[in-house]
């Protein structure tokens, strides 16, 4: 096991709690050079991770070390759909999974929110544990960044676990703001304009790293 690549994935498991999109379930996978992605164990502690509960599947679905979670068809069928995605991160956030038990789209109510706009929802709760479903999120994820799972949680991708985790956060911050708002006649979505403005000034791997080093910070 590459020892550079589990700290990673260590890394992005303690931030993705620290934020909370993750608790005692999900999980943050890597693609590793061979061929397959390191991902934790179904039993990790996803709050304190170690590199020995980390799970290294292959390309045809093998497995090396702890027992991958359920729903490792996921990660394994975006890697084959999307070779340009080096990460992907599973949760069930909270306030996201409210609003999409509610059947309510994710709307661009805050900056960060932009980044993640007009994600598609994969319209069920079940988990996503077969080869089958996984292909039918991957298809629907396209060229996308995530695919809001209804009733269920997220799925994000990114080149890099950073970029997929911080996705992911950003999702469930809008989430939060926009459930927040509804009893005051909801949150006033950003116009076109606005959202195309910051998806392009605040997607960078600085202001990503930023949030990143505040939510490990929380540990401290």
């Amino acid at each position: 096991m590459d020892q550079g690549t589990a700290t990673a994935v260590c890394e992005a498991l303690r931030f993705l709690t620290s934020a909370g999109v993750v608790d005692y379930n999900g999980h943050a996978s890597q693609r590793l050079a061979s061929g397959g992605f390191l991902i934790n164990g179904a039993a990790s502690n996803r709050a304190a991770p170690t590199p020995d509960q980390l799970s290294v599947v292959a390309a045809d679905g093998q497995h090396t070390g702890p027992r991958p979670p359920n729903e490792v068809a996921l990660h394994a069928a975006i890697y084959r759909a999307r070779p340009d995605v080096g990460a992907v991160v599973h949760g069930h956030p909270d306030w996201l999974t409210t609003l999409s038990s509610a059947r309510q789209p994710l709307l661009p109510v805050m900056a960060q929110g932009c980044l993640v706009h007009d994600m598609p929802t994969y319209p069920q709760a079940h988990s996503i544990s077969t080869t089958a479903r996984g292909d039918a999120v991957a298809a629907l994820l396209g060229a996308g960044v995530g695919v809001i799972l209804q009733g269920h949680g997220i799925v994000t991708v990114g080149p890099d676990l950073l970029t997929a985790a911080v996705r992911a956060l950003y999702a469930e911050q809008t989430a939060q703001r926009q459930v927040r708002a509804a009893p005051f006649g909801g949150a006033q979505p950003l116009t076109a304009d606005e959202v195309a403005e910051y998806r392009q000034s605040l997607n960078t791997p600085a202001l990503f790293r930023k949030c990143w080093d505040f939510y490990l910070g929380l540990e401290r």
